[in-house]
């Protein structure tokens, strides 16, 4: 935990990090505060269980304490459900190693050769690079094929999503990117970001995040009026999300 936030503090820069120690459960648990320009308030536990509250630049302290405090049961129960996960082994990007697409697992075959190439055929993802003994250079080739992949999948999946909405929702465009400690993300003036590598999860676990952050362009906090947005047009919302963590 503590490595986690060392290594997160490091990468963002100490001056607009503050750290908050809180009780939770039995423990004392350490959260990241990032100051940034954003709306409002979020909070996050990335899977190495580092909890990250985002807030406004000027927010003050008082709603930022009472907050927090609103959340701790929920944070205990992430935390808790991740804990009791099993640990992944670490990724290897060799011949054999098994890698995911939309939800099911394919072998990594790897073929030395040019011009670069990746393509998931019917029992396997194949990759042709120069030097495919080389983890680091196979690795950038596949994350570079999940988010071409992404590119081109996810405005089709946005479409389908929209379509399940009665209400009209400011949506004007998706993008794609890699992100470390989210799946998506959304902004006021009607655009949201999906994570490259949700390209690794089933469809309907992807259809749960695009209409996660297109009820959030309708309500921007995790308010009862999101949930009840949420629950009306993805009733199986939970099971779906549940997809994520599997």
């Amino acid at each position: 935990m503590i490595d986690a936030l060392t290594r997160k503090i490091s990468e963002l820069g100490a001056d607009s990090c503050y750290v908050r120690q809180v009780s939770l459960s039995d423990e004392e648990i350490e959260v990241l505060i990032r100051r940034s320009r954003r709306k409002t308030m979020a909070l996050h536990v990335s899977p190495d269980e580092l909890v990250e509250l985002r807030v406004p630049m000027k927010c003050p302290w008082a709603e930022i304490n009472a907050f927090l405090e609103s959340k701790l049961n929920w944070v205990a129960k992430v935390r808790n459900e991740l804990a009791n996960m099993p640990r992944r082994e670490k990724t290897r990007f060799q011949d054999g190693s098994v890698h995911r697409y939309l939800g099911s697992d394919f072998p990594l075959r790897l073929v030395a050769g040019r011009p670069n190439l990746v393509m998931q055929t019917q029992g396997a993802i194949v990759l042709r690079c120069s030097k495919p003994e080389r983890e680091p250079l196979v690795e950038r080739h596949l994350n570079n094929w999940y988010r071409t992949q992404a590119e081109r999948f996810f405005p089709l999946r946005v479409e389908s999503c929209l379509q399940k909405f009665d209400e009209s929702i400011p949506f004007k465009k998706v993008n794609c990117r890699r992100m470390k400690a989210q799946w998506g993300s959304c902004s006021r003036n009607g655009e949201i970001c999906l994570n490259s590598m949700l390209m690794q999860v089933p469809t309907a676990a992807i259809d749960f995040v695009i209409t996660h952050e297109l009820c959030h362009l309708r309500h921007f906090s995790h308010s009862k009026s999101f949930y009840q947005l949420l629950s009306s047009v993805m009733p199986d919302w939970k099971e779906r999300e549940k997809l994520l963590l599997s």
